[in-house]
Order: C-alpha cells, then structure tokens, then sequence
C-alpha cells in the first residue's frame, strides 16, 4: 500500500513539472507547431498514397472471392460441361454482373474458346471460334500454365488448383480493366476433373466511375476518380500498374492535409488554452490513479497471454511444460499418477483448405471446448499449435482406465461441429503414455506419446494408441537404423550387390538381377525389405540406388553379361534429373542403353505426374528396357502396361509357389503369359524353387526363369564366371 501512495505521489509531481514545462515552452510550441503542421501533412499523404495502393490490391483480391463464391461448386462444374446458358447466365454472368457490377464476364472451356459471354449484363452466346480479347487471352494461358504446374495428381486436379487464380490490371479495348481469372472446380468429392478439362471463369471490372465510387466510399476518398494522366497538386494520385509495371491509368482524389486544417482551428485553441491547464491537473491525477490500476490489470492480462493460447484461450506450450514438469516431479514424491495425451485432428488441413481458415479457427475453439468439458480441474488441457492438442491427466493410475478415458475421447472429438459456414465431422488420433510405465522425464514421456500417436495414424487415424516400452523401442529402433543408413552412405563400404542369373528355356544366362545387401556393424547381413522403406521416405535412396545402379554397370562391361537389371523406386522416378543421372553413369562405363534393365515395383504407386513420364520417356528413348516387378501385386497393373510401355513383366514369386494348387493361380498365370504374348511383352517368372514350377510355366510358355532352383543371388565374381561358361557354350544344370 505504502508502494502504491509513492508511486501516486510521485507522479502528482511530475505532473507538476510538466505543466510548468508547458507554459515556459509554449512559445516554442508555437513556431516547432508549424514544422509539426508540415510533417502531419507529409505523414498523411504518404498514409494516403498507401490506402490507395492497398485499396487496388484489395479490388483485386475481392474480385477473386466475388468469383470463387460460384466457381467453386458441383452445379458450376456440371452446367459448364453442359453448356447451360440460361444456368450460367444466372450464376456466373449476369448474376455478377447485378449483384458486384462485373462488367464482362466469359466462360472458358479447356480449349481456351469462351462458351458464354455477359458484357454490361447483356448475356450473349459467342460464335463458333470467337478469340477472346488479346490481354483475355494472354491471362487464360497463363493461368493454364499456372495449373499445370500445380497439379499432382492428372486424375484429379482440384485439390491443386482450387485456390489458384491471377487477378491484374489490364489496357482493355483502350480502357484500363481489372480481369481476373479462376479455375471451375467442384466443392465436394462427387466430381472429380483430370487435368486440362477444366474451365476458367473470366471476370472483368473496367477501372471507371463505378469502381472510383466505390474506392471511395470504402476508403473515404474524396472526389475519387481514375484518369489517363496524374492530378493536379492539390490532388493525389497513385498509379495503376500493369503486370511489366507500367503505369495505364492514375487513381486521383483530393488530397486530405490535417495540418491545413489544424492551422485553421489553432486560433480559438489558443483562447482556450489557459483554461485547459487549470483543468489538466486535475485530469492528470485522476488518470494517473487509473493508469496505475490498469497497469496492474495488463500485467497480469499480459501475464495471461504469455501462458495461453490467443486462438482458445488453454494454456500452451510453455504453460503445459511446466505443468507437465511439476506433476512429474509430483509424481517422484509419491504423488498421484500422471499420463500424457497427444492429440491430432484428422483432415483439419482439408477444413481450412475448403472452408477458410476462419472455419478452422471456428472448428480450433469448438474441440477446445470440448476438450476442456472432458477434463477435471486437476487435468490440463493446451494446445501446442495448429491442430495438436495435449492432455496432462492426474489419477489416471492403469491401462484400462486410459484406454477407457481416450475411447471415450476419440469418441468425442468425432462428433459434428456446427460452424458458422456450415457443418463439419472431423476425428481424432490420440497417443497415450503414462509417467509410471516410461523412465527418462519429460522428454521421453512426450516421445512415447508421440510415438503412439504415430501409430495410431498408421493405423488408420480416428483411434487412440497406448505406448508400450515394446512401441517405443521399435521407433528407437527405426530412429537408430535411420541414423546408421545416414551414416552407411556418408562413409562408404557397407553396401555389396549380389548378382542373382535370368535363365531363358533351354537354360542359357540371358540376364541378371541386381540385389543389394547392407553389412549392417552390428545387425548383421540387412535385406533390402529392412531398410529400403526407410531411405524412400528419408531421400537416402538416391544415393543407394545410384551405388547399385554404377555396380552393375561395372559388371555387365567386365563380364560380357548380355543384360543387366536393376531396381529403380518410384521416388527416384518423380525426381528431375534422374533419367540424366542414368545415362550419365550408362556414359562412364561405356554400356549401351539396350544392356540395362530397370525394373520397377507394381507395389507401390506409380504416379503419372510430368516429371515421372519424363525420365520413362528420356530412358526409353536411350534404348534402356523397363520392366514391371512383382506383377498382380497391386491396384494398377494393367494401366502401368498401357500407361509406361512396359517391355517385361516378372509374375511375382507369389503366384510361382501356388502353380498347382488348384485354386485359380495356374489360370491367373496362364492369364498373366498370355496377356505378355499378345502385347508383345516379355515374360519373367520369379521364383521358381522346384522343377515342378518350371515345367508348368514351361508349357504356358513362359521363355524366362528366375529363382533358387536355377540359380541363388551370388557375388560378382561368380556371376561373371558363370556368364563366361555360358558365352563358351555350357548350359547350365
């Protein structure tokens, strides 16, 4: 108390002090008011040239969502491929045109041909071939090439383009304009369009009277106008710009001075003046004493803040740490038990992506609400950032009890939200992980639980997963042989190929598989499955495949072997470069294109962005064959042969073992040599192991063998001895 009557005192006296310094400097105010009159004028044209140039950009932007308000929905999607009229007169032309004064709309099919055509709201069917306008035009194929760029998947390419559009300032028809283009899509799943099919909607607000108005209106400009030429000085004028930054029109309006209008209102504040310092004490310590109070409410208000969440208001971060902290510690002296929760919400990105990330913040604060009705006064809830949420949950002593509380929890979470832009249902995956069952503290507790939640994605998201020392164990494994692959690759000599034979029907050596092997420091001898997995989805299989790839070159040019295979991943295929690499490195050894083989897995997905159909085709066009491994494993198997030009297929060792069964597989394989026969395609079966497999592949006319019964992966040195029996005229046993 005594503190705060000092703290008051002491700012009595300045205050004093102050106004004694006010009427001994008043003369300098007076002649400093000029030069501040002056700096206040400069201040405010240069706010003013910035409000302009905001409020272009703006005109910009709200043409683009003016336009996406329609162009993203089914009935737009479907009534455009229709050719619809009257629908897209209604909802995409005249429509704009009454409700945000548009004042040329078209209507562009993939062709670039407008297909409905709005100016001045009169709506017109174009003529057959009409060109769009030259800067039209211009716009649209930049725009296509914008969504080219993006798209990921040719199948479906909304999920890349939606959000694209171009909107600038143009000379239209001798008229400064702003056009603005954006793609057609759908708002739903139900559609779904391959890339180059879609249609653009072209919009078009001429930079005019209409538009000045309403410049000035929303900015407070007065007497707003757009001229071919700046104001004159005692106007404003900002300059509107086409896309090589030259100016096409000027956006003048008269300019706002305060400082003029100070001058004019400084007498009759003079008068006054006396009278305002007799008050201004009394004010001053009146607002001293309530600045004093405030102060003490905006530490503790900033206090808050540094503690919580602005979005939710749950603690954060920093506020969880330390909670977390101190109920371990609680804990150690025989506290209650502690157990941490890892939250995600599944598909939140697909929510901010479709509805706005007002949307999702909406849907953030609703699964904080909702988080914080399941929890009890001792438990914490924060929220670490973007969609990942943490619960500290003091008593929760066994498994039972935590599975029962996250089942309950995901259950929860799954629920609908009632946004204000609509409703949506998203999930959650929860990792779970209690204190007694994890030595280390804080930081190991938080990588159990992460580590669970992992798995819980993994697993198909919308559950929950309880850590377990065998979970954490088996990602520490993961980690530590990440590490030592890294490390592998750095330093060089772990790597060997081993060289399993290709045999033809009369069993001559025709060709030989490339099979690398990792001579782990510890684990041993690794097979591929163990660790290639691991280097996709680290990048490490560039420089692995690039070692194997160079190995076999080596021996196909010493040995005289007549083709080599290797395996290539389809990550390495979706890198630029990569067909360049290949022929580089066919270029060192001096092997000839038609010598090598690249087999690639039917496994996994095999994309058919740019990127990937270039390498196939620059390979290809080096005479280098392609060959489709572990064929009818997949989804895509008949579209990989139509789609890449497959040159061989191998029947995968899967099908080889059943060949006699009896429950279809001779027919899938018969299928499978037929099918290679009629496309002209060759056919190698892997793993053959008995001659009783043999034969029968023999007679369905399969003419290449691969597997133990022939030949078992084997060193260089072998393998080029059994490639010089060979070229000698020996069969093989």
């Amino acid at each position: 108390m005594d503190k705060s009557r000092g703290s008051v005192s002491f700012s009595a006296k300045l205050v004093a002090a102050i106004l004694l310094c006010c009427l001994i400097a008043t003369a300098s105010v007076v002649f400093l008011g000029f030069t501040a009159i002056r700096a206040v004028d400069e201040d405010s044209e240069a706010r003013q040239l910035r409000y302009a140039a905001r409020a272009l950009e703006e005109e910009a932007s709200d043409i683009v969502e003016q336009q996406q308000i329609s162009t993203i929905w089914d009935d737009s999607v479907l009534n455009v491929r229709a050719g619809n009229q009257n629908w897209m007169a209604s909802n995409l032309g005249a429509w704009m045109h009454e409700q945000y004064g548009h004042d040329e709309t078209y209507v562009v099919d993939p062709d670039n041909q407008p297909t409905h055509v709005v100016r001045e709201g009169v709506t017109g069917r174009p003529e057959p071939r009409m060109p769009l306008p030259r800067p039209v035009e211009e716009l649209v194929a930049e725009m296509r090439a914008e969504m080219r760029t993006a798209t990921t998947d040719p199948a479906n390419s909304t999920p890349d383009i939606e959000e694209l559009s171009i909107a600038r300032f143009v000379l239209l028809h001798g008229r400064p304009a702003l056009v603005s283009a954006v793609p057609i899509v759908p708002d739903t799943d139900a559609i779904t369009q391959a890339a180059g099919t879609e249609y653009l909607h072209v919009a078009i607000q001429f930079a005019d009277v209409d538009m000045a108005a309403r410049l000035a209106e929303t900015y407070e400009f007065d007497s707003a106008a757009f001229a071919l030429e700046p104001g004159p000085d005692d106007r404003l004028s900002v300059p509107v710009r086409d896309e090589a930054g030259k100016p096409i029109a000027w956006f003048v309006w008269r300019a706002d001075w305060p400082g003029h209008r100070i001058v004019e209102q400084m007498l009759p504040v003079v008068s006054l003046f006396a009278l305002f310092g007799a008050t201004l004490l009394t004010w001053l310590l009146r607002s001293l004493w309530s600045s004093s109070r405030r102060l003490h409410e905006s530490e503790e208000e900033a206090r808050h803040l540094a503690l919580h969440d602005q979005l939710t208001g749950i603690p954060n971060r920093t506020l969880f740490e330390d909670r977390l902290r101190q109920a371990l510690m609680t804990e150690k002296r025989g506290g209650p038990p502690v157990a941490l929760l890892c939250l995600d919400l599944d598909r939140f990105k697909t929510v901010n992506d479709t509805m706005g990330h007002s949307a999702g913040d909406e849907l953030i604060r609703q699964i904080a609400a909702r988080l914080r009705s399941h929890v009890r006064e001792t438990d914490t809830i924060a929220r670490l950032g973007g969609d990942e949420f943490a619960v500290i949950l003091i008593g929760m002593g066994g498994d039972e009890a935590l599975a029962r509380y996250c089942s309950g929890l995901v259950h929860l979470l799954s629920a609908p939200c009632d946004l204000t832009t609509g409703q949506v249902q998203v999930s959650a995956s929860i990792g779970a992980a209690r204190a007694a069952a994890h030595e280390g503290g804080m930081e190991a507790l938080m990588r159990s639980a992460d580590a669970a939640l992992y798995r819980a994605k993994a697993d198909g998201r919308n559950r929950f997963c309880i850590a377990t020392p065998e979970l954490d164990d088996m990602f520490r494994r993961r980690h530590d042989l990440e590490r030592d692959l890294r490390t592998a690759i750095a330093d060089g000599g772990q790597f060997h190929v081993l060289y399993q034979p290709i045999f033809d029907a009369d069993n001559r050596l025709v060709a030989a598989e490339a099979l690398v092997r990792w001579n782990h420091p510890t684990n041993g001898l690794m097979m591929p499955d163990s660790f290639i997995g691991i280097a996709e989805e680290t990048g490490l299989i560039d420089p692995i495949g690039r070692y194997v790839l160079e190995q076999a070159c080596i021996l196909a040019t010493t040995s005289g072997l007549a083709k080599i295979s290797v395996n290539v991943s389809p990550i390495q295929l979706r890198r630029e470069g990569f067909a360049s690499d290949v022929l580089s490195i066919l270029a060192a050894h001096g092997l000839p294109g038609h010598r090598l083989e690249l087999e690639i897995t039917e496994k996994f997905t095999l994309d058919a962005e740019p990127t990937t159909r270039q390498n196939l085709e620059q390979i290809r066009s080096a005479g280098i064959s392609i060959a489709l491994d572990d064929f009818a494993t997949g989804q895509s198997l008949l579209r990989y042969v139509r789609d890449y030009q497959i040159d061989t297929i191998k029947i995968d060792r899967s099908f080889v073992c059943r060949l006699g069964s009896g429950d279809g597989t001779d027919q899938i394989v018969r299928a499978i040599v037929d099918l290679g026969r009629a496309m002209g395609i060759k056919v190698t079966a892997e793993g053959v192991e008995r001659q009783a497999e043999r034969d029968v592949l023999l007679g369905m006319g399969c003419k290449a063998f691969q597997g133990f019964l022939l030949g078992k992966p084997m060193d260089p040195l072998r393998l080029a001895a059994l490639s010089a029996r060979t070229s000698s005229g020996q069969k093989t046993a």
